[in-house]
């Protein structure tokens, strides 16, 4: 795998996602699409296992970075965790099914997205959750908005994902993945 061109396409996608987050945003909560939850499917779709863990651990540390959590009393905090654990998390799924799926397949890439997705989120949500509560600060955090919020963020983020992964795989030779044997394949 070109380490390169993942670093391009992930700073892409995080730009992407930062950029258009107010013009895509749908309803009063902040149902928004990830681009970088698209991108880290692909990855994991496509990728060896290990390059795949270690590229959607980094998606998931740009996120924690470059999204600090809001507070209602004070300045905003950014939290290293949540989302990295949530995307390792969500690579971990894509690579248990992807065998199952079509993998060049936009629809096989957005059905991944969103249910991959709803895991990272709900793991995140969970993680900030147990923050919240150890912390001692419930009022600061409402998990059942928060969980509504960011699964309706993973079905939109499917939505995106269809064209989106239209462009991910035009641009699959410039990635340099090696090919991964199929796990059932006969060994000589």
């Amino acid at each position: 795998m070109s380490w390169i061109v993942f670093a391009i396409g992930a700073w892409l996608m995080l730009g992407l996602e930062q950029g258009l987050k107010g013009s895509l945003q749908f309803g009063p909560r902040e149902v928004v699409p990830s681009f970088v939850a698209v991108y880290a499917v692909f990855l994991a779709c496509s990728a060896p296992a290990r390059a795949a863990q270690w590229g959607c651990l980094l998606l998931g540390v740009m996120m924690d970075l470059s999204s600090p959590m809001a507070r209602p009393d004070a300045q905003p905090i950014t939290l290293l965790g949540p989302n990295a654990l949530g995307a390792l998390l969500m690579c971990q799924l894509v690579l248990a099914l992807r065998g199952l799926m079509f993998r060049r397949n936009p629809l096989s890439i957005a059905f991944l997205s969103l249910i991959g997705f709803a895991t990272w989120q709900i793991l995140a949500t969970a993680l900030l959750t147990i923050r919240s509560l150890l912390l001692h600060d419930p009022a600061a955090w409402s998990p059942a908005g928060q969980l509504a919020a960011r699964l309706g963020s993973s079905l939109y983020t499917g939505v995106v994902a269809i064209p989106l992964s239209l462009l991910l795989i035009l641009a699959l030779p410039a990635f340099g993945f090696q090919h991964v044997p199929h796990r059932f394949a006969q060994r000589r």
